[in-house]
């Protein structure tokens, strides 16, 4: 089951606000009840009852669903239905954009007052030559994409950058309008602030480049067709007549060469005279400065239209439509491959399949028995715990009526639920200073239940890259795992652990993510770090800066 960019930005905003929270309890408690939910659906339940629990993003997708019931502003207003309505708006104006410039553009060029021909060299020149190189090069950056090992789509070029600006800068205004309610400071901070570093970060820039790609190419599709109908508009409501003049070419066949060999993709379609000039023609249409074009035949200046229209069609607008539907299709490509194994989705999955152990006192209701001590009960032996109930004895003979007598009840634990857990090997980078041998099995047990990684090696490094390359070359992760770096927290990120950092990820781990897990220093108390902690916050804005995606950053939770 894939998600859509719509659902991983709500879905991004609700972990966002869950983050924010300060009762972790009770994040995981809805959590864990969005999972029985989800395990016990049926019809009517809202949530579809196939869903495969053991499937992550099946999993994540289902209790997305579940919270977008339960949001009270309701769908229509989460970031992702919001960036969905923006973006579709914005290839309507891209696409009418297109077409009005391309229109207003041919029409414009082919303005003909009966003096002197349109040059149809020019009119190739730009029309078609100039539209065809840019659609090859987008051609090119398509291909550098999406080819296996290619550039990850977090780089753009200018005039997409520029789109890409605008549109989230958009975005944000329409997130934080739509927040813009009593009570909302953190809808705008988790919703339009928190979302939009995202994008330009790296970690969404990469799933965003396929939609400013694909509204760039409808842009460019528009203008194309927009030039195309601008010239047939033309050669409808005015007598066109149409030359050429060259200095360098001065004989009609070399002129006829090149038409010819332009016009392959479509000469065996059209009959001959449709689909190109004659050599007739061509030598008919060719200007004399000296002789002006009082001797040129009428048959001959306007047999170049079609020509220069399956010129636009062939070079200009059926290219770019190919490049549309390949943006179409390499969105979804990049969508289905986003990796939906970070820390954030991880510790989802975590809180809602770890099982939750509960005492429940079950009640048994009264007997009835005479006034007497109550015997050993055996569960005491068990050390069980013990509670008393009022027992309503029959009534004392002696007339005093019924006396109230105890009787021990025990608590029974609900059975455990099963543990659905598929751990992720990691190896640890570990200073032996700062995190002795001692301190590692609290570590482990942090990393098992905040992540769900199963600590697969022990890396101890220097903070040397020179001196520790050696020895994490030789201690390679373990296949599809990850790699955890311990850091304390008040240890600021300084440029030379930046370096540190950007040379791990570039020459000994570059297929493997690398979570930077910040904590206190060992021995000198609890080890967990507060959300609001100044130092934590000093290490997301240092290493958001490096731009890498595959760099993340997470503390020890209480």
């Amino acid at each position: 089951m894939n998600f859509s960019l719509k659902e991983i930005i709500d879905l991004d905003f609700f972990l966002s606000l869950d983050e924010g929270m300060e009762d972790r309890k009770e994040t995981a408690a809805r959590d864990r009840e969005i999972f029985r939910e989800i395990e016990g659906a049926g019809p009517g339940s809202g949530i579809d009852n196939k869903i495969d629990i053991k499937d992550d993003r099946s999993l994540l997708l289902a209790w997305l669903k579940r919270r977008r019931q339960m949001a009270d502003r309701g769908d229509g207003r989460l970031p992702g239905s919001l960036y969905h309505s923006l973006y579709r708006w914005t290839l309507r104006i891209m696409a009418v954009l297109g077409l009005a410039a391309g229109f207003i553009t041919a029409y414009s060029f082919l303005a003909y007052h009966g003096s002197r021909p349109v040059n149809v060299t020019l009119f190739i020149a730009f029309f078609i030559l100039f539209q065809a190189l840019l659609a090859l090069a987008a051609g090119i950056v398509m291909a550098r994409r999406i080819r296996p090992g290619g550039s990850n789509g977090s780089r753009y070029s200018f005039f997409h950058t520029l789109i890409f600006e605008a549109f989230l800068g958009r975005l944000r205004s329409v997130i934080e309008k739509a927040g813009d309610l009593p009570g909302s400071a953190v809808f705008k901070d988790a919703g339009a602030s928190g979302l939009v570093s995202r994008f330009r970060s790296g970690t969404y820039k990469g799933l965003l480049f396929w939609p400013v790609f694909t509204a760039s190419s409808l842009a460019a599709l528009g203008f194309s067709l927009g030039c195309l109908g601008g010239t047939l508009f033309r050669v409808m409501v005015t007598d066109l007549a149409f030359g050429w003049q060259s200095t360098l070419f001065t004989s009609g066949e070399q002129i006829h060469k090149m038409v010819s060999a332009l016009a392959l993709p479509w000469s065996w379609i059209l009959p001959d005279g449709a689909a190109l000039p004659t050599l007739a023609q061509v030598h008919g249409s060719r200007i004399i400065l000296k002789q002006g074009m009082s001797g040129l035949a009428t048959e001959h200046l306007a047999a170049w239209w079609p020509f220069l229209c399956m010129g636009i069609l062939v070079y200009g607008g059926i290219p770019r439509l190919a490049l549309l539907g390949g943006a179409v299709g390499a969105g979804k490509k990049a969508l289905n491959a986003f990796d939906m194994n970070r820390p954030r989705y991880r510790r989802l999955l975590m809180r809602m399949r770890s099982p939750r152990m509960n005492m429940e006192i079950r009640e048994t209701g009264g007997t009835r028995a005479h006034t007497r001590p109550p015997l050993p009960d055996p569960a005491l032996a068990r050390g069980a715990a013990i509670e008393t109930a009022p027992v309503l004895p029959p009534t004392d003979p002696g007339g005093g009526g019924p006396q109230e007598v105890t009787e021990p009840r025990t608590a029974e634990p609900q059975a455990a639920e099963p543990e659905i857990r598929q751990k992720t090997p990691a190896l640890v980078l570990a200073s032996a200073r700062s995190y002795p041998d001692g301190a590692m099995d609290d570590i482990a047990g942090a990393l098992d239940r905040q992540l769900g990684v199963d600590i697969a090696g022990i890396a101890r490094i220097g903070f040397e890259f020179e001196g520790d390359e050696p020895a994490l070359k030789a201690a390679a992760p373990p296949e599809n795992g990850v790699v955890i770096l311990l850091q304390e927290v008040w240890q600021p990120p300084i440029r030379g652990l930046l370096y540190y950092l950007t040379q791990l990820r570039k020459a000994v781990f570059p297929d493997h993510d690398i979570w930077i897990f910040l904590t206190r220093t060992p021995g000198e108390g609890a080890m967990a770090v507060a959300a609001g902690d100044m130092d934590f916050q000093v290490w997301q804005t240092a290493v958001a800066q490096l731009k890498d995606p595959g760099i993340i950053v997470e503390r020890w939770m209480p």
